[in-house]
C-alpha cells in the first residue's frame, strides 16, 4: 500500500489565451493522513493545482492519480473522486448556496441521493463536531466571514472525503478566527483525514504543517518536513515570500540550544525564555 494518497506526474495545464502553462510540468506527492502545506508566490499555480485535484479542471497532460486510481473525466468517475476529495474555496460566498446553515449542510448530502433520515443524522453530527448547532437555522447572510468559512468547511467535511484541500483558508481571518480554523482542522486530522491547504500565510504554516510543498512557476521547487524545508528555503533566492516570525526569532538561539526542539508555536517560544531567564543569575551592581 502507497504511502501517498494524491500524485501527479508530469502535469501541465494552461488557461486559454495564455502565452505559457500555469502548471509546468508538475510532479508531487501528498503524504497520506499527513497536514500538508502548499506554499508559492501569487500565480505559481496553486489553486490551479488544487481545482485540478478537485476534478474542476482538466490538466492539459499528464497524470492525477488519487490511492492508486487515475483521475478521468466522465460523469460517474468524477462522482465517485469528488466523493472521496473535498474542496474548500477561499471566498466562503463561492460555495455556500441554501439560505440556511443546516440546509447548507445537507446540499452535498442530499445531492448523493441518500435517505432523509441519514441525511438528518450526518446533518446533525456535523452540526455538533463544528460546534454550530446555535447557528443551524440561521440565514447565512447574518454570518460573520470566519463563521461562513466554518459553515463551507463542514458542508464538505459532512461527505466525510478521505482528502481535504482548502485555498487561503486564513484570508480575511483575524487572529481569534484563525486560532479557532487551527482548532477546527486539527480535530479533521484527528478523525484520519489528510489535509492539503495552500496559502502564503507562513507563520500558519509553520505552527501548523507536517510537510510543505513549494511551488514555483508551475513546478515543485522543494518539498519535506517544515523545520527543514525552512532551513533550505533561506539559501533559495528565488523564494521571496519571507519566512515565518517564529522561526526567525528562534534562528538565533537555535545553535546555542541545539539539543532543544524549533519552537512551532508563541507559546513553546516563551516557555523556552521563562526556562532560560530562569537559570541566569543576576548580580546586583555594587
Amino acid at each position: 500500500m502507497s504511502e501517498y494518497l494524491l500524485e501527479f506526474q508530469d502535469v501541465y495545464y494552461s488557461y486559454p489565451m495564455a502565452t505559457t502553462p500555469t502548471l509546468q510540468g508538475l510532479s508531487l506527492r501528498l503524504p497520506k493522513q499527513q497536514k500538508t502545506a502548499l506554499i508559492g508566490q501569487n500565480g505559481c499555480g496553486k489553486s490551479t493545482m488544487l481545482a485540478i485535484a478537485d476534478g474542476l479542471a482538466q490538466p492539459d497532460r499528464g497524470k492525477v492519480i488519487l490511492d492508486n486510481i487515475p483521475l478521468a473525466f466522465n460523469r460517474a468517475a468524477l462522482r465517485r473522486w469528488r466523493q472521496r476529495v473535498g474542496l474548500v474555496f477561499q471566498d466562503p460566498e463561492q460555495q455556500l448556496v441554501a439560505p440556511t446553515v443546516a440546509a447548507d449542510i445537507s446540499y452535498g448530502l442530499c445531492n448523493q441521493g441518500l435517505p432523509t433520515a441519514e441525511v438528518a443524522a450526518k446533518v446533525m453530527k456535523t452540526l455538533t463536531d463544528f460546534n454550530l448547532e446555535a447557528l443551524a437555522m440561521s440565514p447565512l447572510q447574518h454570518l460573520s466571514l470566519g463563521q461562513k468559512k466554518r459553515v463551507s468547511i463542514a458542508g464538505v467535511m459532512a461527505l466525510h472525503p478521505e482528502l481535504l484541500l482548502l485555498d487561503e483558508p486564513t484570508a480575511y481571518l483575524d487572529s481569534v478566527q484563525t486560532r479557532n480554523l487551527l482548532v477546527e482542522l486539527e480535530a479533521i486530522a484527528q478523525r484520519g483525514t489528510t489535509l492539503l491547504i495552500a496559502t502564503h500565510d507562513l507563520d500558519f504554516v509553520y505552527q501548523w504543517a507536517d510537510w510543505i510543498l513549494v511551488m514555483e512557476q508551475g513546478r515543485l521547487i522543494t518539498e519535506g518536513e517544515t523545520l527543514a524545508v525552512f532551513d533550505r528555503l533561506q539559501f533559495m533566492p528565488e523564494f521571496e515570500l519571507g519566512m515565518p516570525l517564529l522561526w526567525q526569532m528562534w534562528s538565533p538561539l537555535a545553535a546555542k540550544m541545539p539539543k532543544v526542539p524549533a519552537p512551532r508555536s508563541i507559546d513553546e517560544f516563551n516557555s523556552y525564555l521563562q526556562s532560560i531567564l530562569s537559570n541566569i543569575s543576576l548580580t546586583p551592581e555594587v
